[in-house]
């Protein structure tokens, strides 16, 4: 099945349709329901008139989408990496793009960019990719906080990809997340949390103090605590505010 799987990626790679991988991968078909998922949850919550909030924006992936559903709408992105911040910056002119990473304190931190596998980088170095696979570079970031950036920002969509580090953002940003309610999507898996030094637990602690529920991003759930992060594949969530 593995060997079917990589010609298949092949493939549907090369004609633009991962629904072809998805068809005979379980980790495929989850990434595509999630992928779904993402786009459902911009369509229905994001407005020409809303903010939409990016951390960890990477080459733009999430932000695209939420110009196509939303061009009217106030885009904020964060990307501390040199190279990308400019590259979203052209890609998005109307966009608020800010050369940062996003954490619990104001600080400079090392920050390791994996430039093969630029999705990876964080302020951890995570142990599964390789020298040779990323080729990392150390660099020097500026690190701030939600509530010291948006502080009179009426966020209506909140996205956070930060490789383990959701936890700090949260903490960072509690003032946003208390006056503006946004609906958050974030990706978490508990890998990259344990290099941060937290658990799962906690970090769906910290939303439910702040009055949140989780759901998988496809839309399962309530999601339990102590079901929060266990079961395998998934990768991105959704945190909605209580009424």
């Amino acid at each position: 099945m593995r060997a079917v799987s990589r010609v298949v990626g092949g493939v549907s790679r090369r004609l633009g349709r991962p629904e072809l991988l998805a068809a005979v991968d379980r980790t495929a078909r989850i990434a595509q329901r999630e992928a779904v998922g993402i786009d459902a949850v911009l369509a229905a919550v994001l407005r020409d008139d809303g903010t939409y909030v990016d951390v960890g924006t990477n080459r733009g992936q999430v932000l695209a989408e939420a110009a196509r559903v939303a061009p009217g709408a106030h885009l904020i992105a964060f990307e501390p990496i040199p190279d990308l911040a400019r590259e979203v910056e052209r890609r998005f002119p109307g966009a608020d793009c800010r050369q940062k990473a996003v954490g619990a304190r104001a600080e400079t931190a090392e920050f390791c960019h994996f430039r093969k596998l630029d999705g990876w980088s964080g302020l951890r170095r995570s142990p599964e990719i390789s020298d040779s696979r990323g080729d990392p570079e150390y660099i020097t970031v500026e690190v701030s906080t939600l509530d010291a950036e948006l502080p009179d920002v009426d966020v209506s969509v909140l996205k956070i990809d930060v490789e383990g580090n959701e936890l700090a953002v949260l903490e960072g940003g509690t003032g946003v997340l208390g006056r503006a309610r946004p609906t958050v999507i974030f990706e978490h898996v508990s890998d990259a949390a344990e290099l941060y030094g937290y658990s799962s637990q906690a970090l769906w602690d910290v939303l439910d103090g702040l009055g949140y529920r989780v759901f998988s991003v496809s839309g399962d759930g309530p999601v339990p605590r102590e079901r929060f992060a266990r079961e395998p594949g998934i990768v991105n969530w959704l945190a909605a505010p209580r009424a």
